[in-house]
C-alpha cells in the first residue's frame, strides 16, 4: 500500500511474521514493534531522502527499500550497519514489493520479477497486464511451498507460480492461471505455508478462499452487500485465520478452517489502512492517518479495542532521554 498522505506517510507494510511494521515517510523512514508498540529503527530525510516503499525480510537486519527519487532503483539495507549492501535497477518505477527470507517479489508496471536474497539476481518472471493493480503475493514459510500470486491477463484472473522450480537448474515450470472474480483483482493474499489463497475484487463484497494445489475454491467469505475498496486481506501466521479491512472502516476476521465469521468490528476512520492478525485473538490494523489499533476478540464473537496510539508519536520522546 503506497500512497502519499498529509500525515506524511507514504506506504505502510507489515513483515512476514506480523509482528513488526514499516512505515515510509516523505521525512524518512521508520520500522516498529507491535507488541508491545515500540520503534526499532529510524531514518531521517538526511539519511534516506523521502521513501516510497520498504520490506522487511521477517526480523533479520535486512530491509528492501525504494527511495522517491529513484523509484526504479531496489537497495538492500544492512539495518545494523545503516549501509546499503546491494542495488538492482529496472526499466520502469517498482510500484509494490513482498519478500521471504530468501526472495523477493517487484511488482513493476507490466511484470513481476522475482529476485534472490540477498543478491538481488532474478530468477523468475511473469507477465502482467499494464492496467492491473500493482498486487502479488508470496508463500513466505522457508520450508513450505515457494507459491507466487500476481495479476493475470485475463480479467478477474491470478496466475500461480512455484518460484523454488523457476531457480536455474530446477525443472521448468509455467504459470497456472485461476479464474476467481468477473471484477478486476484488488487484494490477494497467500497463506505463509502457500497452500491457500485469499481474493477479492473490486466490489469487495465477499473474500473468496482457493486451495492453491487443486485450484479449487474452498469457500465465500461475505464482507457485506454494499461495495467496498478492500485494503487489505492477511492470513495469521498458521493459516487458520484470515483478516480483512475496506473503506467501510470495519475489521472482520473469519476462521479460514470452519468458515466462520469470528468478528467484525469498527476498526478505524476510512482511510487506507492494514491489517494483521498478531496471534489467534488479537488482531491490528495500520493507518495512513498514523493510527495503530489492537483488537481483541474470542471464539464466542466478543471483539473490543484493547490499544490506541498514534505511532508516528511513539519514540518521539525517547530523543530527550539522551
Amino acid at each position: 500500500m503506497a500512497r502519499r498522505r498529509s500525515s506524511g506517510i507514504t506506504s505502510l507494510g507489515f513483515n512476514q511474521d506480523q509482528g513488526c511494521f514499516t512505515c515510509c515517510l516523505t521525512s524518512g523512514l521508520r520500522v516498529y514493534n507491535v507488541d508491545p508498540l515500540v520503534e526499532k529503527a529510524h531514518y531521517s530525510k538526511e539519511e534516506l531522502g523521502e521513501v516510497s516503499l520498504c520490506e522487511m525480510v521477517f526480523r533479520t537486519n535486512w530491509l528492501l527499500v525504494v527511495r522517491a527519487r529513484r523509484p526504479c532503483a531496489l537497495m538492500l539495507l544492512d539495518d545494523q550497519q545503516r549501509a546499503f549492501k546491494a542495488e538492482v535497477l529496472f526499466k520502469s518505477p517498482i510500484r509494490a514489493l513482498k519478500a521471504r527470507k530468501d526472495k523477493v517479489a517487484v511488482v513493476l508496471a507490466s511484470s513481476v520479477q522475482v529476485l534472490s536474497l540477498p543478491t538481488l539476481t532474478r530468477v523468475a518472471l511473469l507477465r502482467t497486464p499494464a492496467t492491473a493493480r500493482p498486487l502479488c503475493a508470496i508463500a513466505t514459510d522457508p520450508n513450505a511451498l515457494q507459491i507466487l500470486a500476481a495479476p493475470a491477463h485475463r480479467k478477474g484472473s491470478l496466475q500461480l507460480l512455484d518460484v523454488s522450480r523457476a531457480v536455474k537448474g530446477a525443472a521448468s515450470s509455467s504459470p497456472a492461471v485461476l479464474s476467481c472474480h468477473q471484477s478486476d483483482i484488488a487484494a490477494v493474499c497467500v497463506s505463509p505455508s502457500g497452500g491457500k489463497l485469499a481474493t477479492a475484487s473490486a466490489r469487495g463484497t465477499i473474500v473468496r478462499l482457493w486451495d492453491t494445489a487443486t485450484k479449487h475454491l474452498l469457500h465465500e467469505l461475505r464482507r457485506g452487500s454494499d461495495y467496498a475498496d478492500i485494503y487489505c486481506i492477511n492470513f495469521n501466521w498458521s493459516g487458520s485465520m484470515l483478516c480483512c479491512v475496506s473503506d467501510k472502516g470495519t475489521l472482520h476476521v473469519w476462521s479460514a478452517r470452519t468458515y466462520g465469521r469470528v468478528c467484525a468490528a469498527p476498526a478505524a476512520p476510512p482511510c487506507p489502512a492494514l491489517c494483521a492478525l498478531a496471534d489467534d485473538c488479537n488482531a491490528v490494523v495500520i493507518c495512513e492517518d498514523g493510527t495503530f489499533h489492537k483488537f481483541t476478540f474470542s471464539a464466542e464473537g466478543n471483539c473490543h479495542r484493547s490499544d490506541f496510539e498514534y505511532f508516528l508519536q511513539v519514540g518521539d520522546d525517547d530523543e530527550f532521554l539522551h
